[in-house]
């Protein structure tokens, strides 16, 4: 197959497979089942011509993006040319740019990068309807962080639309396309078409038109190494130098090919060299002080020679054949000359970057490679730290982070003091901590705080200390304490109320993570107090989460819900969603500990809201968990199961970086087995994370939980003697979770004196429900009644369990009270007092009947054993017949033997014969003492 390209100069050969496979992808596409084909492959193997050759008579429109290997290129680079040629695409992406920038700089970074990437991704996705798409992006081992993060956004849209993309990148990938390569994998319709190299009969066809002989062919095969550049290369010098194919041959093949172009052209190269792979005619002429039609003749010649290509849809743009050609033009460059280019460039670049930031980082490439002055540097800097405003704009917080690197190294090159390089740090720090490299952001935030005070700046110590927050990574806490006390001991209390409380939320949060829960209480109210009177949204924020990590347990259920409602409220100020997510769990959880639940319903409604407007993964997973968990209290376990399935499903292919969002579903499943008997909605994968999840309180208790219900029992106890051996441990025992989880296992092995450790961690607050993040239960009361019954207390229990029953029958926790009633009838029988049994007994027989309705097998089963143990110990305590009882208390009214036979319709024989055997079964001599029994009864 040999099918010339518009602009190629060279037949193009092989790959029937890899087109037919790229043609099918591009029809599946159209039809409405898109994806993304990554076309891997050494350099040179053809990667881009393939792509060309698939689309050429392609029914479908295709825009076009290119990586590029400068550390001055903008951020999303690649879509920026995508978007350039999408209008509606760029329109939508303005849009979410314009949404941030109103939210302002205390905007959650991580919701706002994926409200920008949804936008772009439904605005491609909408764009590829109705008759199908292909974006193409070329060279993504070149490719930054947040070009990758929003195909990776993207990758997950596709099989349901008429989008493909098909990226090229070099196998072996770089560093950043290495580490998200895994995650695109991951996607159902991704799919990496790798090319190998030509084979001889490859090689044949393309030299078929020069009559080649059979050696000369396996000689440019064995030469070119199969690979489509070199014997392009090699085709045209088949006599020249080594007989191993690669970069030192195509640059000599190169060099040899250059010298058979005119002076002039030589030197449009040089400065085509310097300017990248792409090259602008425009820029070029202002770069070489060269006529623009010497530039365009020397241009065409080149393009004649080989060396570079015309660019589709970019008139006056040329680009080389290939990286390597311009590595190898570059590399013998004289350096006095690439300085001087270099500098040209730059001074060339500032002109167009006046108008345009996008070109800010070039620019500042090429000053610090034009020169290592002073002079130099410091402009390097500052188009770098331009360039980082830009790339912070557009949320590209890790190339923004690189570029205040380089503006950092710029000025302490050009001997910048301490309080020009603390305010570099602060800004490094703080985007290096919006990226996600927290050791990174807490070492240049402590760099900034010992320059900003050896310069006497005390808003940098203050912006220094607040740069890194809520990571409690070992080693943090006292670091972040450490900077923030200095902040406050140098800062002038009354300067900025706001600025105060921010640095008192910041050191309470770090000392409650530290273990000092009471000086951070105490810098948490103030912080509060500080924060509502100069009505700062970012302040009250920091103040609300401050006091809820310094005192978790410690504030009444009103503060929480007041606490909840600020957070509720200073979200939408701030751009936080997930500060509106916290709040609103807050409410949930206070709400249910006081049995509220208007509370619960507004706010899991609010949550839903939420989840809905931002799409965001994290409010998506958590509102799925609440509901699942609150569907599961009122007994709605269809709903609750297939809730919990969706945010397993969300947990596994969204936030598949945090295993422990997939052990809650299994911890669902978990409860629900204990709650109902049941092991539907159990999930053993998402259990088996419990083996990676070392050795938090919670944790350890919940392997002995599953080692229990499934079976092993052996096991069970092993870990159960762990874990006793544990629970002297104060902090053990208060662990979150634990309290509740450990009571199934002390009434399993029939421990009394850790009931009584329970009963003393529980007795102080029992909650009317809890447990809305993982499986929410009823009241806490219950769990006391079942601790009451293993200590021996029986009255106790049986307070307990009544006052749980009444707690659960008010907020419609329906399971729970099946639960309450099968505990309350276990512990009157065990009393057996006056009218126990009959009691126990109507309370068995109520449970098994909800409990058959609701589906829970297990308390089922229970009930119905209790109500057949009432049923005999009623029987004992009383031999009489229902008929023999009715006849008995109408003898005690006095009545003859024929008026008891008129009023029940009886025979008077038939009353005299019952009447013996009441008499005989009571032991009763006359009818006078059976009245009398009777009436004592």
């Amino acid at each position: 197959m040999s099918t010339p390209t518009a602009g190629s100069g060279s037949p193009f050969v092989g790959r029937r497979a890899e087109l037919a496979e790229l043609t099918a992808r591009i029809a599946t596409a159209a039809d409405g089942a898109g994806g993304l084909v990554l076309v891997a492959g050494p350099a040179g193997i053809g990667k881009t011509r393939t792509v060309e050759e698939a689309l050429a008579g392609a029914p479908v429109a295709a825009a076009w993006g290119r990586c590029v290997d400068d550390p001055g290129a903008p951020p999303l680079w690649p879509w920026r040319r995508v978007l350039r040629a999408l209008p509606a695409v760029g329109a939508a992406v303005a849009g979410a740019l314009a949404e941030v920038d109103r939210a302002g700089e205390g905007a959650d970074p991580d919701a706002a990068r994926f409200r920008l990437a949804s936008a772009t991704a439904d605005a491609l996705v909408e764009c590829a309807a109705p008759a199908g798409l292909v974006v193409v992006l070329e060279d993504l081992h070149w490719a930054d962080e947040s070009s990758l993060r929003l195909l990776r956004h993207l990758a997950g849209d596709l099989p349901r639309s008429r989008l493909l993309v098909v990226g090229t990148h070099r196998d072996p990938a770089g560093r950043a396309l290495d580490t998200a390569l895994p995650e695109l994998l991951r996607e159902p319709g991704v799919r990496t078409l790798r090319l190998p190299p030509l084979t001889e009969d490859d090689v044949r066809a393309y030299l078929a038109t020069d009559a080649r002989t059979a050696d000369v062919v396996r000689s440019v095969h064995r030469r070119s190494g199969g690979v489509p550049l070199y014997l392009r290369a090699v085709a045209r010098a088949p006599a020249a130098g080594s007989t191993a194919g690669g970069h030192d041959e195509l640059r000599a093949l190169v060099r040899t090919t250059l010298t058979a172009l005119p002076p002039a052209a030589l030197d449009l190269l040089d400065a085509a060299a310097v300017l990248g792979e792409e090259l602008d005619a425009g820029l070029l002429t202002t770069v070489t002080g060269h006529p623009a039609p010497e530039v365009t003749a020397g241009l065409d010649a080149a393009v004649r020679a080989g060396v570079l290509t015309t660019v589709p849809d970019a008139p006056g743009h040329r680009r080389f054949a290939h990286a390597v050609v311009r590595d190898a033009v570059y590399a013998d460059l004289l350096p006095s000359v690439r300085e001087e280019l270099h500098r040209r460039a730059a001074e060339a670049l500032e002109h167009r970057a006046a108008d345009d930031d996008a070109t800010a980082g070039l620019v500042a490439g090429h000053w610090l490679r034009a020169s290592s002055d002073p002079g130099s540097l410091r402009r390097a800097a500052g188009w770098a730290r331009r360039a980082a405003v830009t790339a912070t704009r557009l949320l590209a917080f890790a190339e923004a982070a690189r570029l205040l690197a380089t503006a950092l190294d710029a000025v302490r090159r050009a001997g910048a003091g301490d309080g020009e390089r603390a305010g570099l740090l602060v800004d490094l720090a703080t985007t290096e901590y919006r990226a996600g490299r927290f050791d990174d952001a807490l070492e240049h935030a402590v760099a900034a705080s010992e320059a900003a005070a050896a310069a006497g700046r005390t808003d940098l110590l203050a912006a220094a200390a607040l740069a890194v927050h809520d990571v409690n990574a070992p080693g943090f806490p006292p670091v972040l304490v450490r900077m923030c006390e200095r902040a406050l001991a140098a800062f002038d209390a009354d300067a900025s109320p706001e600025l105060r409380s921010r640095l008192l939320s910041q050191a309470a949060s770090a000392l409650a993570d530290a273990g000092r829960l009471g000086v951070a209480a105490g810098h948490a109210a103030e912080a509060l107090d500080l924060a509502r009177r100069c009505g700062s949204p970012e302040a009250v924020l920091d103040a609300v989460r401050a006091r809820m990590k310094a005192a978790p347990t410690a504030l009444e259920v009103g503060e929480r819900l007041d606490l909840g409602r600020l957070a509720i409220e200073h979200a939408a100020a701030s751009g936080q969603p997930l500060a509106e997510l916290w709040g609103a769990k807050w409410r949930i959880d206070a709400g249910l500990e006081v049995g509220d639940m208007d509370v619960v319903r507004d706010e899991l409604d609010r949550v839903s809201a939420l989840a809905a407007r931002t799409r965001l993964p994290l409010v998506r997973w958590h509102d799925r968990r609440l509901r699942a968990s609150v569907a599961a209290l009122l007994g709605r376990f269809p709903e609750a199961i297939a809730l919990n399935d969706e945010a397993r499903t969300i947990g596994r292919t969204e936030l598949a970086g945090d295993l422990s969002l997939v052990g809650m579903s299994g911890a669902f499943g978990m409860q629900h087995a204990l709650v109902t008997g049941s092991t539907a909605g159990w999930d053993g994968k998402a259990v088996g994370t419990l083996d990676r999840a070392g050795d938090v309180p919670i944790v350890v208790v919940t392997r002995a939980l599953v080692a229990m219900l499934e079976g092993r029992r052996d096991e069970a106890a092993v870990r159960y003697q762990e874990i006793r051996q544990r629970m002297s441990d104060p902090d053990f025992v208060a662990s979150s979770g634990v309290p509740l989880n450990l009571v199934p296992l002390v009434e399993a092995f029939g421990d009394a004196d850790a009931a009584e450790l329970l009963h003393a961690q529980l007795a102080p607050r029992p909650l009317v429900a809890g447990g809305a993040g993982v499986y929410c239960q009823g009241s806490w009361h219950s769990l006391l009644g079942r601790l009451a019954v293993l200590r021996g207390r029986l009255d106790e229990a049986i307070d307990w369990f009544t006052d749980a029953l009444a707690v659960d029958l008010r907020t419609g926790a329906r399971p729970a009270a099946v639960s309450d009633r099968v505990g309350l009838a276990g512990a009157l029988l065990a009393r057996g007092g006056d009218g126990d049994v009959a009691r126990a007994g109507e309370l068995a027989r109520a449970a098994a009947a909800e409990a058959r309705r609701l589906g829970m097998p297990g308390p089922e089963r229970e009930a119905a054993a209790l109500a057949e143990q009432a049923g005999r110990a009623a029987r004992v305590a009383d031999p009489l017949t229902a008929r023999e009882r009715e006849i008995a208390a109408l003898v005690a009214r006095a009545l003859t033997n024929r008026q008891i036979a008129e009023e029940l319709v009886l025979s008077e024989r038939t009353v005299e014969s019952h009447v013996r055997n009441i008499l005989a079964k009571l032991g009763a001599a006359n009818r006078t003492e059976l009245a009398t029994l009777v009436g004592r009864s």
